[in-house]
Formats: structure tokens, C-alpha cells, sequence
């Protein structure tokens, strides 16, 4: 008769268990959205593909010198799969692979720091709420492309999770293995870990001796440890200077805002909860403060080349991933303690200060701390009344966020695949965290019958129109993606050693397409910080290549005519420039061997690309593979 109730509490258990891993799927499907091949994952396809066809690459900019693929496993892993499976499927399933991996990883962490209720809470937030950090227009974890970082975040929550449960050797072997796929990510995080635990014991210190190796490897020029005593020269540190995620203090109001905010919430979670979870935050508090710190000296005023490189600002990834968990923790807490005022302040704050607000949360910031004082207990019509007024702003700021949304939605003429409304909705804060813990707590106060209702009804349902949803490719970028592995889509054979320049400022069509070495984009600088030569080279290829790439940009522009459009095209100016020899300007360095323009030049074209609505069958864009020395030497005859 006992085994009954047990086996009835057991399902029971199995039943929640897989509704909230269901709801947290949800959540990946809608607010973590497949946008393609696009930002650092392009470049990984690259690095991907020198390994899969080692030799073909070797003349692009991105691997002069060495760039920072020496430094990671991933690429390695990265072109064996590329053997078997091609780029844009593999892409896209590996990205939601490593989402599925970090959710997991984050339960798993929060689980061993967070008491029960709170700890989904906490998780819900982690998948819902902003996660961006440093440059918060370029990073964030938890991204929905493919790249080695969402990978190594979840190593290192992993890693976490079992030093908190005292699994020294376990957390030592994730840690390593969290490095070999991004060092950088991993390092950062390994800098919160150190003060978590020399915040308990004060042995930990002694790991500060290692660095004494470390300078002795820099003294005898031991690369790259030589760049920790070497400041970069002016024309190096020129050209780094472009990549303005590696200087503090180069960021803008918006980096700075979410970094104060991060600071302010880690205050308030390490002062607040004196357990597990306070003792992170306050080891995240103090890694952010130490990191960002040792990065503002040793880069942005000493100009150090290793320290550069090591970009220790990362350590607000972890920092801020610990913040957001703090603000779910302590809208708990507020809630528990039925001080709704107080947590529709907090709300308030994050919602200005992750949103539509620069500094206006400050002063909001500063009435959240005083409100014990503020606001006595004798004062409980004035707590009551402004909680109603933080509730009122809160729901004014949530109906504009609708209305310029809507307005947005109209000017793409109603389309869900070129504005994806339902997800830039739940992109406002409140929203898309409020409606799960909405959800949850529902789920916690019905009866059974009702559960049921809700996981077997609502939930499968909305989990395959999420699942329909979630690859937010634009129609261009599925067209683009789909003619990938075609180098005869010109119809001309490209030889393998061939630089091609596509002339839209972006390597994925060289890379994914044709499979040749790109001759210059912006992203393919970006391993600048770990090869002089990059940054040099990059400099002498952008001289060769800007006044055709303004002719280009001149020539893409949304509020051009028809008929402008169609006759627009280079200058001879830039484009004798662009194919000028090797012997002749700038600084001697190789012309591109062919360019792709997006328009026709007024010469015969060697092939012609033409990429067609699916729907309509309508041309969306004539892209033109020219031969360089060719264009040049006849446009010069037609002069």
C-alpha cells in the first residue's frame, strides 16, 4: 500500500520535470532565433573549411601570421564535420545543439547554488532576459549562431557546478576541456572561480605565483608570452584601435550602462543572500571589477600586446550571467516576502537600464536602496501607491514598446519572415521573462487536473510553431546559404589559389560559395589583436580597396530609383586602384585576382549569378564575377 503514493509522487515529479523542460525549450525556440551564418560564425566557417580542404585558404587575410585559430580546438573539429554533413545544415543544427547544451548547463549550475523554486526562477531568466555584455552590439552568451563560445560557457557552468559541489578533479577536467574549444571565454571565467575560491580559503592566493613563469617566458621572448612585457607599435595599435571591443574605454554609454547595471545587481544579491548563491555573486562582482580593471591599465593605457589579446573584460560574461540570475532571485525574494512595491521598482530599474533608458535607471537605482528608509512600515499607503505607479510606467513603457513595433511590422508589409514580430515582442524584458514565471507559478498552484491540461494542451502546440519558427533567416540569407558549395555557380572554373573580393564588405560568399580565399572584409581583421601582420596587411588592403567599396555601398543604398540603381556602378578611378599590380600602389601588396560586384560595370562579365525570389521568381540581385587586371585594362582602353 505505501509503494502506491510513492510511485504516484515519482510521476508526478517525472510529469513537472518534462513540462519544464518543455517550457524551457520554448523559450530557446522563441527568444533564441537561427539567424544564419552571420557575425563570428562566419569566420569559424572559414577557419572550418582550412581544415577541410587544407591549401585553399592560405592566401587569405584572415590566417597571415597565424591568427587566433591556433588557439582553439574547435576549427579542427569544425572541418571533420564539414566531411560530412555541408556548411548551412550543419551550421544550424550545431547552433541549436549548443543552446540546448547551455540551457542545460546553466539548470545544472543554478541547481547547485539555488534552492528549488528559485533556481527556475533564476534559469528562466538566464534564457529569457538580455544577455549581452561588453560591446553589447557585438557579444553575448548564449548566441544563436555557431560558434566555440556558447560551447565553453556551458563547459565552464558545468565546471561550476561541480566545484560547488566540491568535485575538484571533475570541475579541473571541464575547465580544460572548456579551454581547448575558446580560451578566452574560458580564462574569464577561470578568473571568478579563482576568487570564489580564495574567498574561502585564502590559500587560493598562492596561485598568483604562477605568473613569476610567466614573466620569465616574457623576459626570454618566448612567444606569445613576450607580448605581456611589449606594448604594440603606433601602427599596430592603430589598426586595433578599429576593433573597439578591446578597449574599455572606447565602449559606448549603452556598454557602460549594462556594466554598471551588472555591477549594481551582483551588489545587491551578494549583501542580500548570505548563501551559495551570494558568495558567487560576490566572487563574479569582484572578477568583473578586477577584470575590466586589469584590462583598462594594461591595455587601454599600456598598450600591452598579450594582455590585448587576453581581452580579460570577457570576465562579464559569467559576471553578467550571474547578474541576471540575481535579478530573478531577488523579484523571489520580493514576491515571497509580498513587497510588490519593491519588486515592481526592481523591474522597473532593469527594464530602463537593459532598454529604453540610458542613465534614467540611476535615480531609480538610488529609491530602490533607500526604500527601507523612505518608506516605513507606518508609510504602507505610500509603498502601496507607488508600487501601483512603478506598475503604471512599467505598462506605458511595454505599450510603446508594442506601438514601434507594430509600426516596424507594417513597413515590412505585414511579413513574419522579413519582421519577426512575435519575437521582437517578447524581446522586451518584462515580457519575456514575466510570461514563463507567469506560467510556472500557474503550474504550481493547480490541481493536476489542470496541469495536465496546460503541458498536453498549450504546450506541444506552441512548442512546433516555435520550432516552425525558429530559423529567422532572411529570404536573401536562405538564398544566399543555398547556393553553398557551388564554385561554378558563374560558370567559370575560379582557380584554387585564386583572392576574390565580393563586393558587399562581407567573406561569406568567397568562403561558402566559391570556397577561395577572400581578398579583404572588415570581420576578417578581427584576428588583428593576435597577428601584426594581419593588422598591417589589413591596413594595405583596405587603402587598395576603399574607394570601391564606397562605390559599392554608394550603389546599394535602400532609397535609390530603379533606374538610378541600374545604371550605377564603380568608377575607373577605383577600380584601376583596386587591380592596380602588385609593383604599383599602395605599399606593393597583391591585387584581388577577380572581384563579384553587385551590379553591372559596363563590361563583359566572365559569369553571372542571379538569385531569385522563391515566390515570385523575380531577380533580387545580379551579382558579376569579373576578372581584376582584366576590368582594369579595359575600362583604362574605353578612357
Amino acid at each position: 500500500m505505501e509503494m502506491i503514493p510513492a510511485s504516484i509522487h515519482s510521476l508526478k515529479r517525472l510529469y513537472a520535470t518534462i513540462a519544464g523542460a518543455g517550457l524551457g525549450l520554448l523559450l530557446i525556440l522563441c527568444l533564441h532565433r537561427y539567424p544564419g551564418i552571420n557575425h563570428d560564425a562566419i569566420l569559424y566557417l572559414a577557419q572550418g573549411l582550412k581544415h577541410r580542404w587544407p591549401g585553399v585558404l592560405d592566401h587569405d587575410l584572415l590566417f597571415l601570421g597565424g591568427g587566433q585559430e591556433h588557439y582553439t580546438l574547435f576549427p579542427w573539429v569544425l572541418g571533420q564535420a564539414l566531411r560530412i554533413a555541408p556548411a548551412p545544415g550543419l551550421f544550424m543544427w550545431a547552433a541549436l545543439l549548443g543552446l540546448l547544451i547551455f540551457a542545460i548547463a546553466s539548470w545544472h549550475a543554478l541547481k547547485s547554488v539555488l534552492p528549488p523554486v528559485q533556481r527556475y526562477w533564476a534559469w528562466i531568466g538566464v534564457l529569457c532576459l538580455p544577455a549581452q555584455y561588453g560591446v553589447v552590439s557585438i557579444f553575448s552568451y548564449a548566441e544563436s549562431f555557431l560558434t566555440p563560445r556558447p560551447f565553453a560557457e556551458a563547459l565552464c557552468l558545468f565546471g561550476l557546478a561541480a566545484l560547488a559541489r566540491r568535485r575538484f578533479l571533475l570541475a579541473a577536467a571541464v575547465f580544460a576541456l572548456a579551454a581547448l574549444l575558446h580560451p578566452l571565454q574560458s580564462l574569464a571565467a577561470l578568473i571568478i572561480v579563482w576568487l570564489w575560491m580564495a574567498i574561502g580559503d585564502r590559500r587560493w592566493l598562492n596561485a598568483l605565483w604562477l605568473v613569476l613563469p610567466v614573466f620569465v617566458l616574457a623576459l626570454v621572448d618566448v612567444r606569445p608570452f613576450d607580448g605581456l612585457l611589449r606594448p604594440a607599435d603606433s601602427l599596430w595599435l592603430e589598426s586595433m584601435q578599429s576593433s573597439t571591443q578591446l578597449f574599455v574605454s572606447h565602449w559606448q554609454t549603452n556598454d557602460y550602462k549594462f556594466l554598471l547595471l551588472d555591477c549594481f545587481l551582483l551588489a545587491l544579491a551578494w549583501r542580500r543572500r548570505q548563501d551559495a548563491f551570494g558568495s558567487w555573486c560576490r566572487a563574479a562582482l569582484l572578477g568583473l571589477l578586477l577584470g575590466v580593471g586589469t584590462s583598462l591599465l594594461l591595455v587601454d593605457v599600456l598598450h600591452l600586446v598579450l594582455p590585448t589579446g587576453l581581452q580579460l573584460w570577457r570576465v562579464q560574461w559569467l559576471a553578467h550571467w550571474f547578474a541576471v540570475a540575481a535579478f530573478a532571485v531577488l523579484m523571489f525574494d520580493h514576491f515571497g516576502a509580498r513587497a510588490i512595491p519593491q519588486a515592481m521598482l526592481l523591474a522597473l530599474v532593469v527594464q530602463l537600464g537593459w532598454g529604453e533608458s540610458e542613465w534614467g535607471w540611476v535615480g531609480l537605482a538610488v529609491l530602490y536602496l533607500a526604500w527601507p528608509w523612505l518608506v516605513a512600515e507606518q508609510r504602507a499607503r505610500l509603498g502601496a501607491l507607488l508600487g501601483w505607479l512603478f506598475g503604471l510606467m512599467l505598462l506605458l513603457l511595454l505599450v510603446s514598446h508594442v506601438t514601434n513595433e507594430l509600426k516596424w511590422f507594417s513597413r515590412s508589409h505585414f511579413r513574419w519572415d522579413m519582421y519577426p514580430l512575435d519575437h521582437r515582442l517578447l524581446a522586451f524584458p518584462m515580457l519575456g521573462w514575466g510570461l514563463p514565471v507567469l506560467l510556472f507559478e500557474l503550474w504550481r498552484r493547480w490541481q493536476c487536473r489542470h496541469q495536465v491540461l496546460l503541458a498536453t494542451l498549450l504546450l506541444p502546440p506552441v512548442l512546433v510553431m516555435a520550432a516552425m519558427r525558429w530559423d529567422a533567416r532572411l529570404p536573401f540569407h536562405r538564398l544566399f546559404e543555398g547556393a553553398a558549395g557551388k564554385p561554378h555557380i558563374f560558370g567559370v572554373d575560379v582557380p584554387n589559389d585564386a583572392l576574390v573580393y565580393w563586393g558587399d564588405d562581407s567573406p561569406l560568399g568567397t568562403w561558402l560559395i566559391l570556397q577561395r580565399s577572400n581578398y579583404f572584409s572588415a570581420s576578417q581583421i578581427a584576428g588583428q589583436v593576435f597577428s601584426r601582420e594581419i593588422a598591417l596587411e589589413g591596413r594595405r588592403r583596405l587603402q587598395r580597396m576603399a574607394p570601391l567599396m564606397a562605390d559599392i555601398q554608394k550603389c546599394l543604398v535602400g532609397d535609390m530609383d530603379m533606374e538610378s540603381r541600374r545604371d550605377c556602378r564603380a568608377t575607373a578611378e577605383s577600380i584601376h586602384l583596386a587591380c592596380a599590380d602588385a609593383h604599383g600602389r599602395p605599399g606593393g601588396t597583391r591585387p584581388p585576382d577577380y572581384l563579384v560586384l553587385p551590379f553591372d560595370q559596363g563590361v563583359r562579365a566572365l559569369g553571372v549569378w542571379t538569385m531569385r525570389d522563391p515566390y515570385t521568381q523575380s531577380s533580387v540581385i545580379d551579382y558579376r564575377l569579373y576578372s581584376c587586371r582584366e576590368l582594369s585594362f579595359t575600362m583604362e582602353a574605353k578612357q
